[in-house]
């Protein structure tokens, strides 16, 4: 499937910034499971962009207005191929404890996505749920598709109620959350069991098309998991809507959790307040790139 992608985010002080920083994660990633065809990044007011990759690969582009400005707007435009991919997850023959003990050669190249982070910590109620949902006697494939539809069935898709600052014992006691908390919550409890689990920014075409089924997801990002298989595979799983990442998913940024793959992040000086709007749209298309 081919997708015009279009990511603006604008920023209006309370008054006029003396001068602001911003680090942005938009542009989709070029790997065996998608293309990016094109991307540019415009901002207003006009700003050089510089470019590096991140520690977790992912692109990052910075830019720097040394001067007064009352609004910053930023929009990313990309057109991504995504390629149809195999299911490596279920036609696994093992166990929960022998997919650890696998793992275990490669713990060094794995450690971060094995130890608690920012925003999937490992606590006494997140443990006793890896014990219940990814027995070390249970099936690796048959737990780990258990895991996303548990947190489907048990947890109510609620915008507003969170924000990247609620923690998930709140998540927990109100059983409800966005794509955001989906995602740090199951990777919390894969961790808890001993495996490898990382966090995946992105877009998803949510809209019905068709013939497809409309899915659930952020109107400005969505995220969701990629467990690593024994194999040497990350395999993404989508606890929101209780599926396998497929072509209708477009892959921005991995990392720990959400603090190491925020779509923007920066700083400004001079105003006190700020009001952010972001807009996205995902679309369908033949191949036209998108207009820029």
């Amino acid at each position: 499937m081919i997708f015009n992608i279009v990511h603006t985010t604008a920023y209006e002080y309370s008054a006029p910034a003396i001068e602001s920083f911003t680090e942005l994660r938009v542009r989709p990633r070029q790997h065996n499971r998608q293309i990016v065809h094109h991307h540019v990044t415009e901002v207003t007011p006009r700003a050089a962009l510089e470019e590096f990759t991140d520690y977790y690969d992912n692109t990052v582009e910075c830019l720097s207005v040394p001067y007064r400005h009352k609004c910053l707007t930023v929009t990313s435009r990309s057109t991504v191929e995504t390629l149809p991919h195999k299911d490596a997850l279920r036609g696994l023959d093992l166990s929960v404890s022998e997919a650890v003990r696998l793992n275990w050669p490669q713990r060094r190249e794995l450690f971060d996505f094995l130890m608690p982070s920012m925003h999937a910590p490992i606590t006494p109620e997140l443990e006793a749920l890896a014990k219940q949902q990814l027995p070390s006697s249970g099936s690796f494939s048959e737990s780990i598709l258990g895991l996303s539809s548990y947190i489907y069935e048990t947890f109510t898709y609620m915008p507003g109620v969170t924000d990247v600052r609620t923690p998930l014992k709140d998540v927990l006691q109100k059983r409800q959350g966005v794509c955001q908390d989906f995602a740090h919550l199951m990777i919390a409890i894969i961790r808890c069991a001993g495996l490898p689990a990382r966090y995946v920014s992105g877009y998803l075409e949510t809209e019905s098309v068709r013939g497809t089924d409309a899915l659930v997801g952020a109107t400005a990002s969505h995220a969701w998991v990629e467990v690593y298989l024994p194999s040497g595979i990350w395999v993404g799983i989508d606890p929101t809507n209780d599926m396998l990442e497929g072509e209708r998913h477009v892959q921005i940024g991995i990392g720990r959790d959400y603090h190491d793959v925020p779509p923007l992040r920066g700083v400004f000086k001079g105003a006190k307040r700020q009001r952010l709007s972001v807009m996205v749209t995902v679309s369908r298309t033949t191949g036209e790139m998108v207009p820029g």
